[in-house]
């Protein structure tokens, strides 16, 4: 009996050893991305380093000059030393001055590399049909270059600038997320990720737990709308203006006053959130058309407006803050400002708890680098998934549905007298 008892351990411990070594791969294997097709729509222009985007950026406005298209670039310096920039781009309207073109990319970092594909796509099918006469267009390109750069989220602060954009320091409330504090320790882990095996049980376990003693609706709201206590922690809003966060609130104040346009439309190129194949046009909560109309207006039929059931208010946002600017300035300007998200892992409750895991994961191994290689490989595998996927299917639904919807909002929204 003892000696059929040892033997069952000794199995029990072999087969143990050999899950906790061959799990990881395994793990690996089955999150990695399909490999880039070597052709398909804009597939020249899909990049996957910071340097390739900028330097593809300023052939871009050589190519408009050449065009004998009036085009400004001014280059924000962030960080000389390491090379990142904010780079603007502004073409004005030849004659008079009624509609000003407004298109942000890269605040949240990583989603800087769909951004620059969205803007050729502007470039190549939006731009000629403008009316070039009374309509001009200005980029702030790569907001967050230090998070492109590094593919991250976040700035050199480890601050979300899409929760930065606070129109009164002084009088705002840094514990506005009430939730936060409640499970702090579960959404920033202050250790180092081992076996990728016994983390994938720790992180559900753990999960459960905080389940059990909060609820499930407090991790949620805990992410989504931005945290000001926890500086190391998912969705740090900062404690004040960030650099680039400075330069876009100068601008957008520009947009609304000197530059003298009549009508502003905003469009904040995002990824991440919502169903895999489609882009989402997301209206700030200021925007006072509903769903059934934005959808009617735009000929476009994924919307969230602030009457959706998917609708979810974010502190520090960026149309946000430029709706409040417009009326903390008294500004006449028409204003229109929207994001576009593409959606990247899905929507339902079980992409929900994937997309928060990877989003922990990566900040947990930038505070607390692994030093287990197939750990840090699985974790880099899945954070670009969660904004830059490699799917043909997706990348060529990407343009489409940018084009389809720049165009519906344009259309819709630009003054054509």
């Amino acid at each position: 009996m003892k000696k059929k008892l040892s033997i069952a351990i000794i199995i029990i411990v072999a087969v143990i050893l050999v899950a906790t070594w061959v799990a990881p791969y395994i793990i690996l294997i089955a999150d990695r991305q399909e490999k880039v097709a070597d052709s398909y729509a804009y597939s020249e222009v899909f990049f996957d380093e910071y340097d390739e985007v900028r330097e593809h950026l300023l052939a871009t406005v050589d190519n408009l000059k050449n065009q004998g298209i009036e085009t400004d670039l001014y280059s924000h310096a962030i960080d000389v030393e390491e090379d990142l920039y904010i780079d603007t781009i502004y073409l004005p309207s030849s004659t008079e001055q009624k509609n000003l073109v407004v298109l942000t990319t890269g605040v949240h970092g990583i989603e800087g590399y769909i951004g620059s594909v969205m803007l050729d796509v502007f470039w190549q099918e939006i731009y000629p049909d403008l009316n070039k006469e009374n309509t001009g267009v200005l980029v702030i390109a790569n907001v967050n270059p230090y998070g492109m750069k590094h593919h991250r989220r976040y700035n050199e602060n480890n601050v979300d600038l899409n929760r930065n954009f606070i129109i009164d320091w002084e009088a705002f409330d840094t514990t506005v997320n009430k939730d936060y504090p409640k499970v702090d320790q579960f959404l920033g882990p202050q250790k180092k990720m081992g076996n990728a095996l016994w983390h994938e049980a720790g992180f559900y376990a753990s999960m459960v737990k905080e389940v059990v003693a909060n609820g499930a609706d407090s991790i949620s709201n805990a992410l989504l709308g931005g945290q000001y206590e926890y500086p190391q922690g998912v969705y740090y809003g900062g404690a004040g203006d960030e650099q680039s966060t400075t330069y876009v609130k100068d601008v957008f104040e520009w947009t609304l006053g000197e530059s003298q346009y009549e009508n502003v439309v905003h469009i904040d190129v995002h990824s991440g959130y919502g169903p895999r194949y489609n882009m989402v046009i997301f209206n700030s909560v200021y925007e006072t058309m509903n769903e059934a109309e934005t959808k009617a207006l735009f000929g476009y039929d994924n919307v969230i407006s602030y009457d959706s059931e998917s609708f979810y208010a974010t502190t520090g946002d960026t149309t946000d803050f430029y709706y409040r600017l417009k009326e903390q300035m008294g500004a006449e300007t028409a204003l229109f400002s929207t994001c576009f998200e593409f959606g990247t892992i899905g929507d339902s409750f079980l992409d929900s708890i994937i997309s928060m895991k990877y989003t922990i994961e990566e900040n947990q191994d930038y505070w607390y680098p692994t030093t287990d290689k197939v750990m840090n490989a699985i974790v880099r595998e899945r954070y670009q998934e969660l904004f830059y996927p490699t799917e043909m299917e997706w990348r060529e639904k990407t343009v489409a549905d940018f084009a389809a919807a720049a165009k519906g909002v344009l259309n819709a929204k630009l003054i054509t007298e």
